[in-house]
Parts: structure tokens; C-alpha cells; sequence
């Protein structure tokens, strides 16, 4: 009897814990579901407040393009008028500005080169150099932004001389009738025909003799020394040459300015002479 009624106690026991836990998922399962609702509303008026702001947005785009649109109007109008009072249209000056441009990609590729290409293409920039002048004559160079890119490709070309090896020369085509002492006595030249030895010397790998000379060589024409040349004086020998702190600091030396410059020189050390352009060696 007794564990009867222990049994239906524990199932009463049991019936209302289980009660319990129903009526609490469901308060729950409630709360939840109002919580969602709650949220989709928080969500829906964000999206609202979003679509009201682009719309806002979209209406100040469309605000700003049209006062763009005034200002590129008013400027177009303003350029013509400047074109039309130097004489010139729209297409000329893009024209010139092209040219500019090119001229600067011609002198970007020159700066890429080394100081001696440089030198060998010197006329390049003689060139683009005369050509920046003709350009400058126009009446668009009148406009500040090509007188800003005129300057800028003078820059570069200053740029490019500089860079350029010290040591210079111009180069002579030898005429029908023409020799050493000639041509060293031109006005041009040297002005000096005792200054021969100057273009022999320089030119030893085209001149075998000094009397065999030939139209159409061209020759260089010294005009400053390079790091490893020397232009020899009155008086120089190959001793003082040597002691020169500017070449070897050592008088003792001489033979290696001898060796160096034995093709020109000869087999007599102590014959050398004014105007001689002598190789020194490289520090």
C-alpha cells in the first residue's frame, strides 16, 4: 500500500514539474518571437532612414554635376575667348602642347644614357634645343601653362649638358686640297697652324702619317681636356708632366705617361711637343 502510494506521489511529482517546464518554454518561445518583431522593426526603419539619406544624397550629386557642369561651361567659354584673342583654337594649342610633350619624352630618353653616349649624340639635343626656340616663337607660348613646360624641357636640357664628359671636341670633315697645317689655321679651328699636332696627336687612330690625310675623314677637334687627357705647354716635359698633381704627383713617373703614349710619341721620350694631346692615366 505504501509504495502505491509513494508511486502516484512521484508521478503527481513529476506531472507537475513537467507542467512547469512547458508553461516556461513557451513564455520563452514567447518572448523571443517579440523580440524579433521588435527587431525587423528597428531593421525596417534603418532601411528606411538609409533609402531617405541616399535619396538626399543622390539629389546633392546631381546638385554639385550641374554646378560642374556651369563652371566647365563658363571655363570653355573663357578659353575660346583667350584663343580667339591670340589668334589660335582649341586644336592648335593641343597641337603645340603635343609638341612640348614630345620634346620631353626626346630628352628623357637622352638623360637615360651615359655621360660618353651623351656626348656622341650631342646633336640630338642641339637639335630639340633649336626646336624649343622655334616653338617659343609662337603666339601660344604666350600661354602660361606652355611657357611652365617651355622652362621645364629647358631645365632638362641644361640637365643633359651638364652631364655631358668634360672633355670636348667638335669634328671636322677634311675637304678636297686640305692638310694638317691648314686646317689647324683656320679661324675656326685653331687659328694657329703650328696647332697641327693638336688634330694629329688627337686623331692618331684615323692619322697614320702626318702628310696623309684623305676628303671626308672627319677628324675630332680637340677642345678641352677629359680626366685622362693633357694638353702639353711650352716647356712641358714628360718629367714635369708626371710631377703634376693633376696627373701621376710623381716626376719619377714619366715612363708611364711614356708607355702610355709611346704610338705617338716615338722612341724618343724627350721629343715632345706643343699642342700634343697626351693620354694620363685613369686614378
Amino acid at each position: 500500500m505504501r509504495a502505491v502510494t509513494r508511486t502516484l506521489l512521484l508521478c503527481s511529482t513529476l506531472t507537475l514539474v513537467s507542467l512547469f517546464m512547458v508553461s516556461d518554454n513557451v513564455f520563452a518561445q514567447e518572448m523571443t518571437m517579440k523580440e524579433y518583431k521588435i527587431q525587423l522593426q528597428e531593421w525596417a526603419d534603418r532601411e528606411m532612414a538609409a533609402k531617405d539619406g541616399i535619396a538626399k544624397l543622390d539629389a546633392d550629386i546631381e546638385s554639385v554635376k550641374a554646378q560642374v557642369a556651369a563652371v566647365e561651361g563658363q571655363t570653355s567659354d573663357t578659353w575660346s575667348e583667350i584663343y580667339a584673342a591670340i589668334g589660335v583654337s582649341e586644336a592648335d594649342v593641343n597641337a603645340y602642347r603635343d609638341e612640348l610633350n614630345g620634346l620631353g619624352r626626346d630628352l628623357n630618353a637622352l638623360g637615360a644614357l651615359a655621360p660618353e653616349d651623351l656626348w656622341k649624340r650631342r646633336k640630338e639635343i642641339d637639335d630639340i634645343d633649336a626646336k624649343l626656340a622655334e616653338l617659343k616663337g609662337s603666339r601660344i607660348y604666350s600661354l602660361s601653362e606652355m611657357r611652365d613646360l617651355a622652362a621645364s624641357l629647358e631645365g632638362k636640357i641644361a640637365q643633359l649638358r651638364a652631364k655631358m664628359p668634360k672633355g670636348m671636341y667638335d669634328e671636322y670633315t677634311v675637304l678636297r686640297g686640305d692638310y694638317l697645317w691648314r686646317i689647324a689655321k683656320k679661324s675656326d679651328i685653331y687659328n694657329d697652324p703650328f696647332a697641327w699636332i693638336r688634330i694629329y696627336s688627337y686623331n692618331r687612330e684615323q692619322i697614320k702619317e702626318a702628310d696623309m690625310i684623305y676628303p671626308d675623314q672627319i677628324f675630332k677637334i680637340h677642345r678641352e681636356n677629359s680626366p685622362n687627357e693633357y694638353l702639353v705647354g711650352s716647356g712641358d716635359n714628360l718629367s714635369n708632366i708626371a710631377g703634376s698633381m693633376d696627373v701621376l704627383g710623381d716626376p719619377t713617373k714619366w715612363r708611364e705617361l711614356y708607355e702610355l703614349n709611346k704610338d705617338a710619341i716615338g722612341d724618343e721620350p724627350s721629343l715632345i711637343y706643343p699642342h700634343q694631346v697626351i693620354k694620363i692615366p685613369s686614378n
